[in-house]
C-alpha cells in the first residue's frame, strides 16, 4: 500500500508531527509511506527514518503574497500529481486553510483523510473534527490518526531530529579548536522568527548577550538563517563581548548537531526553537502573544517559556497591529531572560 502524508507548512509544524509520523510507521510497518513537504523542510524529512520517499512541493496557496490565480494554479498542479493513481491513501495534517481538504478530497486516492474544514472536506473519506480549544499541536496531529481508526493512547509523544556524522563534523568545525574551559557553558541564541510579530527587538538581544556573557562567561553562539543576516548584524555590530556568529552558515541538520553540544538554547517562537527542543538541549523560548502558547509551545522536559498575555492575544497577526506603543515581545525584558538563563545553567 502506498501512503502519502501532506505536511506542506513550516519547520515547526513538521517537527511537531513526528509523534504522528512515528505512530503511522508503527501501524503500517510493511507499507510504503512517503511525505510531501516544502523546500525549507526537505533536509529534515529526508533524514527521518519513518519515510520511504520525500516529495518537495511549495504550496503557493499558503503564502500571503501570492495572487489568487497563482494559488489556484498551485493547488491544481498538486491535484494533478495526486491523481496520477500512485497513492492508495492521502493524509493531510493541515487544518487552517479551506484549500487543504479540497486538494486531498480531489486526490483520487481510495482513502482521503483530513480535517473537516469547509465544503471541500465533504470529499474526504475520513474527517477529523475541529480540535478542542487549547489542544497542543502534537495532539491535534494525532486526531487524524484517530479518524483513521488508529489508537493513540499509548503513542510516544516525544520529538526527534536526525543528522549524520558529516552534519556533526561540519557543525563542530565552526567552533574554536581549543574547546571550552571547565565550567564554561555554551549558549546558542537564535535571533530569527517567522514573522515580525514574533521577533524580539535587536536592543533586547544586545543586552541579553552582553549581560549573559558578563555574568556567566558563556561561550555564545549567535544563530539564524540567511534571511536574518541584516538583523543579526544590527545585534552583534556594537557588542563588546566575544560571540561566534553562525548566522547563515549552517543547514538545519548541522544546526541540530551543534545544538547537541550546547548547554542552553534561547530563541523566539520559530522553527529552530522547535528544532532545539527536539535535540533535547534545555530551551528558553521567548514566546509572542501572536500565537496560543498552549497550542504551539516547544515540546520537551527541559523547555521554559517566557511570554505575555495582553488582551489582544492571540492576535495571529504578521505584524503587531496595536497603535498604543505596546508590543508583547518588548514587554519581555532582557534582565528577566538573563535571570532565567542563569537559573537553567545552574548559575542563578
Amino acid at each position: 500500500m502506498e501512503i502519502l502524508l501532506l505536511r506542506l507548512d513550516r519547520i515547526g509544524d513538521f517537527l511537531l508531527g513526528v509523534p504522528a509520523f512515528r505512530a503511522l510507521r508503527a501501524a503500517y510497518p510493511k507499507d510504503r509511506i512517503s511525505v510531501m513537504v516544502p523546500s525549507p523542510v526537505a533536509e529534515l524529512a529526508k533524514a527521518c527514518p519513518y519515510f520511504d520517499e520525500v516529495y518537495i512541493f511549495d504550496a503557493l496557496w499558503l503564502l500571503p503574497d501570492e495572487t489568487a490565480s497563482e494559488r489556484r494554479a498551485s493547488a491544481l498542479k498538486l491535484i494533478k500529481f495526486l491523481r496520477s493513481g500512485k497513492f492508495d491513501r492521502v493524509l493531510d495534517f493541515r487544518y487552517q486553510n479551506r484549500m487543504d481538504p479540497l486538494v486531498t478530497g480531489l486526490s483520487g486516492a481510495k482513502v482521503r483523510a483530513g480535517f473537516g474544514l469547509g465544503v471541500g472536506s465533504w470529499l474526504l473519506t475520513h474527517r477529523a473534527g475541529k480540535p478542542p480549544k487549547g489542544m497542543h499541536q502534537v495532539e491535534r496531529n494525532l486526531l487524524l490518526l484517530k479518524a483513521l481508526g488508529l489508537g493513540i493512547e499509548g503513542v510516544d509523544r516525544s520529538l526527534a531530529v536526525w543528522f549524520d556524522e558529516h552534519d556533526h563534523k561540519t557543525a563542530l568545525d565552526h567552533l574554536p579548536s581549543q574547546g571550552l574551559l571547565p565550567g564554561t557553558p555554551r549558549v546558542a541564541i537564535h535571533v530569527g522568527a517567522a514573522t515580525p510579530s514574533k521577533l524580539w527587538r535587536e536592543e533586547s538581544f544586545e543586552v541579553l548577550i552582553h549581560e549573559l556573557h558578563a555574568q556567566t562567561q558563556a561561550e555564545i553562539l549567535v544563530m539564524g538563517g540567511e534571511s536574518d543576516l541584516a538583523f543579526a548584524h544590527e545585534v552583534t555590530d556594537g557588542l563588546e563581548c566575544p560571540v561566534i556568529n553562525l548566522v547563515g552558515k549552517l543547514t538545519l541538520r548541522q544546526t541540530a548537531a551543534l545544538l547537541k553540544e550546547c548547554h542552553l538554547f534561547i530563541g523566539c517562537d520559530s522553527g529552530v526553537t522547535h528544532l532545539a527542543a527536539a535535540t533535547g538541549v534545555p530551551v528558553l523560548s521567548l514566546f509572542s502573544a501572536a500565537n496560543e502558547v498552549g497550542i504551539w509551545k516547544p515540546v520537551g522536559e527541559k523547555v521554559t517559556v517566557l511570554t505575555r498575555t495582553p488582551d489582544c492575544s492571540p492576535c495571529k497577526a504578521h505584524e503587531c497591529q496595536r497603535r498604543d506603543g505596546y508590543f508583547c515581545m518588548a514587554d519581555i525584558r532582557p534582565e528577566e531572560v538573563v535571570e532565567e538563563a542563569k537559573r537553567m545553567l545552574g548559575k542563578g
